[in-house]
């Protein structure tokens, strides 16, 4: 029995939820038995209807255990693991009560555990909060110590930890089900939103936060459309307290009538939405991995991001346009692909087949079961 162990599966999270709702997935049909204990599932009925359908007919078990008063949560969550008694534990995320309640539970039995730390202990990350995380990171370094295996996101970030924390550990990226981006628009996306009529546009999905730059993502927009580009720009994604500073800049640059902002979208309706675009675009100011860009990759459009966004190996491989992070330099770059279709196709080729040879579920999947084997093995 393999559990894994997250906060919650909030669509809205980005990342980490749908990495964990992918993993358990790709383990189920590898023959795994598989459990996932998070404090909250998806909150409207439609995502959790979704989550049920992605699941269907394989041997998951769902627990849930924020529905029980806070003070009882982690006497739920150590109920959870005596019954399904695990082989191994595998923790995702790194500053929420779940992950240090099961942890230190899991030490305390000597049930052998694992950490993914989807990019939370990268320096920019623990930069941010800095106060409260620095009390949670007086306990913390006995987590990392006694976890069997560290899987970092980017050897960025597994480079700090060996120095900050004095922990070994291994990068493993984030995986996709190619499979599910390889397709034709169908029509769902623009029905939903016929503001956009026919035009083509440029993509940007994620959460409306500072972090993402998509304040910056606007001045490259206006930047390439005073050079004369005629793309629209859809901004999806749930607002985290940034819209109406973004609203605002948009009218502020004249923009209003090119950029559509359509809230979070999941499912058949962002998958559309990827294979409607002409051009994805990401300008973070921080961005661990960006499974949104791997998405946007996956479905064989050209992808426009920065340094910024750590997807190791994949402008090596002339996956993506890599551009300055600058105004007129990412405005040059979307400007320059939309107004060469052959080179944004060929780019679009190149980063579908980098995505289908680099992140693929199952080589991933077997690839952390080796990882398992050893971490059960040295247990006493």
């Amino acid at each position: 029995m393999i559990l894994h162990v997250i906060d919650n599966l909030y669509p809205e999270a980005g990342g980490p939820t749908t990495v964990v709702i992918e993993f358990v997935r790709q383990q189920a049909q590898m023959g795994k038995r598989v459990a996932v204990l998070c404090a909250h599932g998806p909150r409207l009925p439609a995502q959790r209807a979704a989550l049920e359908e992605r699941w269907r007919g394989m041997d998951i078990e769902f627990i849930e255990v924020g529905t029980a008063p806070r003070s009882k949560r982690a006497g739920a969550a150590r109920d959870a693991i005596r019954r399904l008694d695990p082989t191994i534990i595998h923790i995702h995320c790194v500053w929420e009560p779940i992950v240090r309640h099961v942890a230190l539970y899991a030490r305390k039995s000597s049930i052998p555990y694992v950490l993914s730390t989807h990019g939370m202990l990268h320096p920019y990350a623990i930069a941010q909060k800095r106060l409260k995380k620095w009390v949670y990171l007086q306990v913390f370094p006995s987590i990392l110590r006694s976890a069997g295996e560290l899987y970092c996101l980017n050897k960025e970030e597994a480079d700090f930890v060996a120095v900050r924390f004095q922990r070994p550990s291994s990068v493993l990226a984030n995986g996709i089900v190619v499979a599910d981006y390889e397709r034709p628009e169908q029509g769902v996306f623009r029905a939903k939103h016929p503001a956009l009529a026919d035009r083509n546009f440029i993509l940007f999905v994620g959460r409306l936060h500072p972090i993402k730059g998509i304040d910056l993502l606007l001045r490259s927009f206006a930047h390439a459309r005073g050079r004369g580009m005629d793309l629209d720009l859809v901004i999806m994604g749930p607002d985290f307290g940034a819209r109406a500073a973004l609203e605002s800049l948009t009218q502020e640059l004249g923009l209003g009538k090119s950029v559509h902002f359509t809230g979070g979208l999941f499912g058949e309706e962002k998958r559309d939405a990827y294979a409607a675009c002409t051009i994805f675009a990401h300008r973070p100011r921080f961005e661990g991995f960006g499974i949104t860009v791997v998405e946007g990759l996956a479905s064989a459009k050209p992808v426009v991001t920065t340094k910024e966004c750590r997807l190791d190996g994949a402008p090596e491989a002339g996956a993506l346009r890599q551009a300055s992070d600058t105004d007129e330099g990412f405005g040059n770059a979307l400007y320059e692909i939309a107004t060469s279709s052959d080179h944004g196709c060929a780019l679009g080729a190149r980063g579908q087949a980098w995505v289908r040879a680099v992140f693929d579920w199952e080589s991933l999947a077997c690839r952390v079961d080796d990882s398992y084997q050893r971490v059960c093995a040295a247990v006493p």
